[in-house]
């Protein structure tokens, strides 16, 4: 039988194999044998304001049948279990960081894939049904700058909520579904006191909509909120389930200010943040090169939430494009090139967008820098499992830029007692190697995160990438809340209980 720890002995325990705090949240009185693999698809509300105590219910198959453990990427994000299966609370630190966290469930046989639950600085509010209409909405109509919780439960569900706008006053209303993992396209659109249509929207850099209207007079404002299947279906028809979760900002506070750079003369090495404010517009900078520089050039814009769709080129001074870059690879819409100049003299970069469109939202952070060798590693899934006595392969796929001086090797660290992991050797032009799990017979029965480093030994270039894994969902069409993550599960299965 699983012996119960208090909390402070749990994080004890697990801190000592990660920095990142790992809570038990009940104890557990089933066995190894009883144990069953974990399908946790939602958790609603999927979020809670700094400093609250949030009651949640979880989703999933077979988790009526135990209450499982939780793990935390956030340290501030504290999960306990409630008295009920499926029942669980968030309780959020006060000195939380708005923002988005991992939570992963998991028994003493498997770990479920990580969801994501988000931390809002604004007054959370969870929906009311039945609120398909304007007159269900205006009972209880809301406050500015809150956070509206729901879930699209059924086919053909519409939620909708009533705010009161001042004259004068921007207002933005921004959705977040598709973004914590829900399987939804989902769509939005404001309505007048009248019922009228006034504004709408869907996709933005993800399928997630977002609104921002400026009210002519003082009065009630509907926001409607209803979503299509994703992946897409021939049925385009509206619809739901208890995982169709959404968390909806409305706010008229002014946003955060950004100092912009104009076009123009660059010193390097640069960095600096501009807008493609309007359509077909591009902006151009230029610089001075000598002949062999070897520079490192890129845009960040669908990272940072922007609408922009960036691409960039290189110009001689004659306006001969030099070299050109879209998308940086399958995963990322930001273009970034390594550029050698090919003389002495001066050079222009311009920016612009891939369909020339262009607005306030079409932001981009350009960095222009001397070009040093990098790697990336990915890992061919979020969790392993371990029996005593036995092997795990784990996989990882690496990505050279540029070329390392000296040796390249993968490692595995944090592994529990009786876990070992030989490191292996990285192929200069990187690929895929193998690390081999390897649990003694003896082994103690443990669940916690792990982590695979790479690590190169040049004295020039010396460098500790951890490798990540992505976030499992189905058919990405833009970025979740988080994307990636470096905490790789393992389960390791005792031959004999302790």
């Amino acid at each position: 039988m699983r012996q119960e720890l208090s909390n402070h002995d749990e994080c004890r325990t697990m801190n000592g194999r990660s920095a990142l705090a790992v809570v038990v949240l009940h104890s557990l009185l089933v066995s190894s044998a009883l144990a069953a693999p974990l399908a946790f698809e939602s958790l609603y509300p999927a979020g809670g304001q700094i400093g609250a105590r949030v009651e949640t219910l979880v989703s999933g198959k077979g988790l009526e049948k135990e209450t499982p453990l939780v793990w935390s990427s956030d340290p501030h994000v504290v999960v306990l279990a409630g008295d009920k299966p499926k029942k669980f609370f968030l309780n959020i630190a006060k000195d939380a960081v708005p923002g988005p966290c991992l939570i992963r469930l998991y028994n003493e046989a498997d770990a479920s894939p990580p969801r994501i639950v988000e931390v809002g600085k604004f007054e959370e509010v969870l929906e009311k049904e039945p609120n398909d209409t304007l007159a269900d909405a205006r009972k209880a109509e809301g406050k500015m700058n809150v956070t509206f919780n729901g879930v699209l439960e059924k086919a053909g569900d519409v939620d909708t909520f009533a705010i009161r706008a001042q004259k004068g006053k921007g207002i933005r209303f921004d959705l977040h579904g598709y973004a914590l993992g829900s399987p939804m396209d989902p769509a939005m659109r404001l309505l007048n006191d009248r019922g009228v249509e006034i504004a709408a929207g869907h996709d933005t850099h993800n399928l997630d909509p977002r609104i921002e209207y400026t009210p002519a007079a003082d009065g009630t404002l509907f926001v409607q909120l209803f979503a299509f299947a994703h992946p897409p279906a021939a049925d385009v028809s509206l619809k739901g389930s208890a995982s169709h979760v959404y968390r909806l900002m409305v706010t008229d506070e002014a946003k955060a200010a950004v100092a912009l750079s104009e076009p123009g003369k660059l010193t390097l090495p640069a960095l600096l943040n501009g807008c493609i404010s309007k359509a077909a517009e591009e902006d151009a900078y230029t610089f001075t090169a000598k002949k062999g520089d070897d520079l490192q050039i890129s845009v960040r814009a669908q990272r940072m939430r922007s609408l922009l769709d960036a691409t960039m080129r290189i110009e001689d001074e004659t306006g001969k494009s030099l070299q050109q870059a879209d998308d940086a690879d399958k995963d990322s819409l930001d273009p970034t090139l390594r550029w050698k100049a090919p003389k002495d003299g001066e050079f222009k970069l311009v920016v612009g967008d891939r369909f020339q469109h262009g607005s306030a939202e079409h932001l981009y952070e350009l960095t222009v820098k001397p070009f040093v060798a990098s790697l990336s590693a990915t890992l061919d899934t979020h969790s392993y499992r371990l029996e005593a006595g036995k092997t795990v392969e784990v996989k990882v796929t690496m990505k050279t830029n540029g070329t390392f001086a000296g040796k390249i090797k993968a490692q595995a660290v944090q592994l529990p007692a009786g876990v070992t992991a030989e490191s292996v050797d990285v192929p200069a032009k990187g690929g895929e190697v193998k690390l081999t799990l390897k649990a003694t017979a003896e082994v103690v029965a443990n669940q916690a995160p792990f982590a695979v480093e790479i690590v190169t030994s040049a004295p020039d270039a010396v460098q500790t990438v951890t490798a990540s894994y992505a976030v499992p969902f189905t058919e990405p069409r833009g970025d979740l809340l988080i994307m990636t993550d470096t905490h790789p599960w393992l389960t390791v299965v005792a031959g004999k209980k302790p």
